[in-house]
């Protein structure tokens, strides 16, 4: 809980979807406890661009910086818990696991 005067980062029910490409291939991560693969995501900060979460969220979970950045408005979708924001990054490192979210990537 945050006392007065901090400011606590919030996440709304947007979530992002980012197809990242290197040299041809898509990047695939895993959440741990979970068995299927899928395209990085994550929440958005309130008041934050979903291209901005996209590039931090890369960096933060998997240390990948992007070369080039660009949302695909016309992919975006509604699952049944989230309005899906959709970009695609040109990817400048090779991913390593950072945090606690995630177990496994694959290209």
């Amino acid at each position: 809980m945050a006392g007065r005067g901090q400011r606590v980062a919030t996440y709304t029910m947007r979530a992002r979807a980012t197809a990242v490409f290197r040299d041809g291939n898509v990047l695939l991560v895993r959440d741990k406890g979970k068995h299927k693969f899928s395209l990085p995501g994550g929440g958005i900060k309130s008041d934050e661009p979903s291209i901005a979460a996209a590039v931090r969220e890369l960096y933060e979970e998997l240390g990948v910086r992007a070369r080039k950045a660009e949302r695909v408005f016309k992919c975006d979708f509604r699952g049944s818990l989230s309005q899906h924001k959709v970009c695609i990054v040109e990817a400048e490192d090779s991913p390593r696991l950072r945090g606690e979210e995630l177990d496994k990537f694959i290209w």
